[in-house]
């Protein structure tokens, strides 16, 4: 997907912006036809206001008031990708306490473009809607790691970052913003505690006909799992409160108090069904200070590179992931994760060997990968580069070699299409036999049996083993995955129940299942683990055990043993 940093669109002004220029420019009448710099449009299609359609509508609703001195409406113009012409756009914006009372905070999605401007207190239908003047952004500073995804606000880590402050130039009173104003917000930090009650205050592009602000006094709010964010249900915070402040101890009078975030972060700070009652908040780390800093102090924060996201556009993605595999399929040593999707694509994520992944590369995508059945990663021609067995819905099995660069180099029938194979539930391949590759193939058939086949090659599926007879308690067996969780000199394998227990049978091998250990009891939370793979994604023995849940959440439990290791979130769930 097409990637673009807050500063694609940046375009510095002139030094003939000025409150003068513009006041001429910004006439009421422009002001008054700018629409929101927001993902989330100006009104839902049948123009009814969400929270009011909502099944489960929550008690609390932002309602209209006169506005606080501190936070007003940021201006500027921008171009429409759509129709590639510049347009007048606003978002909310607040006043930041600064050493030369020049800084406002917005998102970072708000920033850029050409003839920016600040009317703090904006007020539409008033006679003079800037009633302390008109103040023009002389220089944007944010963090440059925050992208969109096309057109639209990143939701992966990096929407963390959506807060922007710029420095704005006097009034045409030759008057700073602070001092116009009579006061500024402080920044703050909630430092781990996102349960907190705030009011924000923002100017919503829609049911507002007189362009006033609205606020939403003592609301509460949670995390965002997955990301450094809070969420507030309150209704009426339609596109153009992007940048809101979200104010703990504000003083309605003064508009003085501590921000502890901006109406920003996940798809620009709200849900992708465009509601007005969910809205996210970032919030303000270490980083958010330097970046703060450099504002108050007109200096150049440092540039950090931005590193590989697993999902630009949010944990939901991940609930299509619908098969996965672990193995060292580019041939660098490292364990990589092959995943095929809802919609037939096979993509491969290539380990960085510290528990995350480098990059990702789309290996085929067509309407045959939406018939795999299950899947296992293995190397299965002795060549030190993982292969992949695949068990079609058909019945037919299929290896597929590896050419050690992420890609196949050869395809072989193991099994034509057959009843018998077609009843295949679950798959994984791991080291139970003497030889060093991890080339036996372990099968859950739909009637309880277990079958592992091992020294599995481009010959087929010569020696089977039965390790189960047919039974009840296995039908149960809903995922497999091989790894070695204890050190032995054969693999183990880790099993997911129906009811959500969890189980590894340690040394597993021709003779038997091996012994079983009880790693987890049964648990409503783990029977939404609807995938799970293992490998060595750190360094060491393949002890990793990689969970997708059903929200879209993916997990990675290092050095996994008879417990479950150390938790590590690799994708947040999708946000809700």
């Amino acid at each position: 997907m097409l990637a673009s940093s807050a500063d694609d669109d940046d375009a510095a002004e002139d030094g003939q912006w000025t409150s003068e220029a513009a006041e001429k420019f910004w006439t009421s009448e422009r002001m008054a036809a700018a629409t929101p710099d927001s993902p989330r449009p100006e009104a839902p299609a049948d123009g009814k206001p969400a929270a009011r359609v909502s099944a489960a509508v929550a008690a609390k609703d932002g309602h209209y008031f006169g506005g606080i001195p501190t936070v007003g409406t940021f201006f500027h113009y921008v171009k429409n990708p759509a129709t590639d012409r510049l347009e007048g756009r606003f978002c909310s914006a607040s006043v930041i306490d600064s050493p030369q009372g020049n800084v406002i905070l917005t998102a970072a999605h708000c920033s850029g473009g050409t003839k920016g401007m600040f009317v703090p207190r904006y007020d539409g239908a008033a006679a003079n809607p800037a009633p302390y003047g008109r103040f023009p952004v002389q220089k944007w500073i944010r963090d440059s790691r925050w992208y969109k995804v096309g057109d639209n606000p990143t939701r992966d880590a990096y929407s963390d970052l959506d807060y922007a402050f710029a420095r704005v130039g006097p009034n045409s009173g030759d008057q700073s913003l602070q001092k116009a104003v009579g006061a500024a917000l402080e920044l703050g930090q909630v430092n781990g505690d996102y349960s907190r009650t705030v009011t924000v205050v923002g100017y919503p592009g829609s049911h507002n006909p007189e362009n006033q602000p609205i606020i939403c006094p003592g609301v509460t709010t949670r995390q965002l799992p997955g990301y450094r964010q809070l969420r507030m249900e309150c209704g009426g915070f339609y596109g153009g409160t992007s940048g809101s402040p979200w104010i703990t101890g504000l003083n309605t009078t003064t508009g003085s108090g501590t921000v502890i975030g901006n109406l920003g972060g996940y798809y620009g700070g709200g849900l992708e069904n465009n509601s007005d009652r969910v809205s996210f908040a970032v919030t303000y780390d270490q980083r958010a200070l330097e970046i703060y800093s450099a504002a108050k102090n007109n200096t150049e924060p440092r540039k950090y590179p931005r590193g590989y996201s697993m999902y630009p556009t949010g944990g939901g993605l991940w609930t299509n992931a619908k098969k996965m595999a672990s193995g060292d399929y580019n041939g660098d040593g490292k364990t990589d994760m092959i995943v095929v999707w809802v919609d037939g694509e096979v993509t491969l994520y290539s380990g960085d060997g510290k528990g995350g992944f480098s990059g990702e590369k789309r290996i085929t995508k067509s309407d045959t990968w939406k018939n795999a059945k299950v899947i296992a990663g293995g190397d299965f021609d002795g060549s030190d580069s993982s292969d992949l067995v695949v068990v079609w819905v058909d019945g037919e099995v299929t290896l597929y070699t590896g050419d050690g660069k992420g890609g196949f180099a050869k395809e072989t029938q193991l099994q034509k299409p057959n009843d018998t194979w077609r009843n295949a539930t679950q798959i994984t391949a791991g080291r139970y036999s003497d030889n060093k590759w991890t080339d036996d193939l372990m099968v859950r058939w739909v009637d309880g049996e277990l079958s592992l086949y091992t020294d599995v090659d481009g010959r087929g599926l010569l020696h089977e083993h039965k390790l189960k007879d047919p039974n009840a308690t296995w039908e149960h067996a809903t995922i497999l995955t091989a790894g070695n969780f204890t050190g032995g000199s054969n693999w183990d394998v880790v099993v997911r129940w129906s009811d959500g227990e969890l189980s590894l049978y340690r040394d597993t091998s021709p003779s038997g299942v091996g012994t079983e250990v009880r790693m987890l009891s049964s648990s409503k939370l783990w029977t939404h683990a609807s995938v799970m793979t293992a490998g060595a994604y750190t360094q060491g023995e393949p002890d990793d055990l990689l969970v997708r849940w059903s929200d879209g959440e993916t997990t990675l439990y290092t050095d996994t043993s008879t417990t479950l290791g150390r938790e590590h979130m690799l994708v947040p769930p999708k946000a809700g």
